[in-house]
């Protein structure tokens, strides 16, 4: 690809600044400066001129929404165009957002293939990667087809990368996030939104998205309060910027937000106001907006509103195709009828689990888990044959589909949350927990049945502790995942052969693992602030957790001498004796941690304390070891007196 300095080196200055204008957000000056190079063009004459200026405005009126104009404009640019050309290429992507923004989705993907094709042979690197992002994020996405999607937008990102346009990076990111947030990858999503975050100058669109984005991905972790910070962000910045499909993506996460606080009426009124401002975009986000005012109806006791709403998305999705959105909305309605009691719900069931097995879209019961999982085991003891057999095709994908990950806290506190739903402690019983949490320590998270009797329930007769085995699994099974349908198999825990073994999703993060981690990398303060204690502080009789809760101990003792020796040695005295407190709370008679405190104390000309900390350590060596501190603590201590 050639290094191309601006997007159409070939157009005139004024066409530039257009297009530079639209980038910056600058939509409206962007518009009435296409409009006067267009009457220039037109006045003096040229074919190629022509062409690239209706392109100009073509596009500009596309941004602002205005399909049909631009629409118009696009085709005559395609009609005085050269067969390869620059405006021929801009006129055909122009066309492809058209056919978006209109539900037609092949139309658009047969444009943007055009335009591409043109692009490659002209060498024009902005606009091919322009291309690939259109085809990903207006094609590929609203069809649900999330790999594709990923894949084209990944080329585009290379290709800007490569060309250097960097004020383009935000686009092909944030579609790449969208896709790995939608599939339930929210550490990818994560990571891609901050490298996003890079190429979001303050005050732009990039930004904009970016905070919708973040507010997406704090839903999907179920944090509203987060989440609506993010909206809120995003909000001021959509008022600035006057984008469209901004004010629409944050209404629909506002509504979102709301909902999920409890206050339906709020939710149900931003769902109804990205209602009417989607009427001049594309249909996805019509239908997008539909559906969440659907939702918010139901909440509100509104069910013939919200039935109608969810009827009239479905519509919309159907004539796009848009297989991910119309399984979402199908398993909604088909919530929606059940609860009536009415007979459409089944059908409706069978359309959603058809669409949500073809597209392997099982992650979707994820993000729907307390409405499909419950509908799920209804319908899977349905009388009618066809509804229990895609019941149970649908049981089939949700076993392949990875649950959601975990976070656990095991130093200094015992606490396990999926996402950022803490499970309740309730859901805990005292077999569950010990399970878990041995099984957590254990060499790859798994041990024979004999070894966890042994380690559990030592002095029980056999029989009795088979049946402690059994109740125990099955407990940690339900604290896991409540709402599973019954007798499908967890898919945390694997109980196979004899073995138990714990089967953590990706993205699960470990207190104690992660304290280790640290430690090897000498990071001795972030080892610090995530050990808060000893491990297993309910299990402190245990014997099978007192060798790990020590050598854990020792390590953290490790990591507070070793930082009050590197904060001593810069000089930050008040670090150094923090550090040195911290040692000595995990061992009390620990010499060189009294003797680097009672040094910086001396720094810190806090005779009296360095004094106190000699005395408790000698009362600690002589109640525990019968021994006195070492001769260089006496010297000091004596030099103090």
């Amino acid at each position: 690809m050639s290094d191309i300095a601006s997007p159409i080196p070939q157009d005139d200055q004024i066409l530039e600044e257009c297009y530079a204008l639209e980038r910056v957000g600058k939509i409206g000056q962007a518009l009435r400066q296409a409009r006067d190079a267009l009457a220039a063009a037109r006045s003096n004459g040229g074919a190629e001129p022509h062409a690239a200026a209706l392109a100009c405005l073509a596009y500009m009126h596309n941004r602002l929404g205005h399909h049909a104009r631009a629409q118009e404009l696009a085709a005559e640019a395609l009609a005085v165009a050269e067969s390869l050309s620059v405006a021929r290429a801009r006129a055909l992507k122009t066309l492809g957002d058209c056919a978006h923004e209109q539900g037609d989705l092949t139309g658009a993907e047969q444009r943007y293939f055009q335009a591409i094709d043109q692009a490659r042979q002209l060498d024009l690197a902005y606009i091919l990667h322009r291309c690939l992002h259109s085809l990903s994020a207006c094609v590929y996405l609203p069809r649900g087809q999330f790999e594709l999607a990923f894949a084209a937008d990944a080329e585009s990102l290379a290709l800007a990368e490569r060309e250097g346009l960097y004020d383009e990076l935000w686009l092909p990111l944030l579609t790449m996030a969208g896709a790995r947030w939608l599939t339930g990858d929210a550490e990818t999503a994560l990571a891609l939104s901050a490298r996003l975050r890079e190429h979001a100058p303050p005050n732009s669109l990039a930004e904009g998205y970016y905070y919708c984005l973040r507010g997406d991905i704090a839903l999907g972790n179920d944090d509203p309060r987060e989440a609506l910070e993010w909206f809120t962000s995003a909000r001021g910045l959509a008022e600035l910027l006057g984008d469209p499909g901004l004010h629409v993506e944050l209404r629909v996460g506002l509504s979102r937000c709301h909902l999920l606080l409890g206050e339906a009426a709020n939710a149900h009124e931003w769902a109804n106001d990205a209602v009417r401002m989607a009427q001049h975009e594309g249909q996805d986000l019509q239908g997008l907006a539909l559906v969440e005012r659907g939702r918010a109806a139901w909440q509100l006791a509104d069910l013939p509103a919200a039935e109608e709403d969810l009827q009239a998305a479905i519509a919309l999705f159907v004539g796009m195709s848009a297989r991910y959105d119309l399984a979402r909305a199908q398993l909604l309605l088909s919530g929606l009828l059940y609860q009536q009691h009415r007979a459409e719900a089944e059908a409706v069931w069978i359309e959603a689990v058809t669409h949500i097995v073809a597209g392997g879209y099982g992650f979707l019961l994820e993000r729907e888990r307390s409405l499909a999982l419950p509908l799920l085991s209804a319908f899977l003891n349905s009388p009618a044959d066809e509804v229990a057999v895609a019941s149970r095709r649908l049981l089939e994908q949700l076993a392949s589909t990875p649950p959601l990950p975990l976070r656990i806290r095991t130093l200094g506190a015992f606490a396990v949350q999926q996402g950022r739903l803490a499970l309740a402690e309730s859901g805990w019983q005292r077999r569950a927990g010990e399970l878990f949490r041995l099984l957590l320590i254990s060499p790859g998270r798994s041990l024979p049945r004999e070894q966890i009797i042994a380690a559990l329930w030592p002095q029980s007769p056999p029989g009795t502790a088979t049946d402690l085995f059994h109740r125990a699994t099955s407990a940690l099974r339900r604290a896991l995942e409540a709402d599973l349908p019954d007798k499908f198999p967890s898919r945390y825990l694997s109980v196979s052969q004899g073995c138990v073994t714990l089967l953590l999703p990706p993205g699960t993060w470990v207190d104690f693992e992660a304290f280790q981690t640290s430690i090897q990398a000498q990071n001795w303060s972030a080892a610090l602030e995530i050990y808060r204690g000893d491990l297993y502080p309910t299990d402190l009789y245990a014997d099978w957790a007192a060798a790990p809760r020590e050598r854990l101990r020792q390590q953290a003792l490790r990591a507070a001498l070793a930082l009050a020796r590197q904060l001593a040695a810069t000089g930050e005295d008040q670090g150094a004796l923090a550090a040195s407190l911290r040692a000595l709370d995990l061992e009390p008679w620990q010499e060189e941690a009294t003797l680097l405190a009672m040094q910086a104390c001396v720094r810190l000309k806090d005779r009296l304390r360095a004094i106190r900390l000699y005395r408790r350590l000698a009362d600690s060596l002589a109640e525990e070891l019968g021994i006195e501190p070492q001769a260089e603590l006496q010297r000091l201590y004596h030099s103090l007196l």
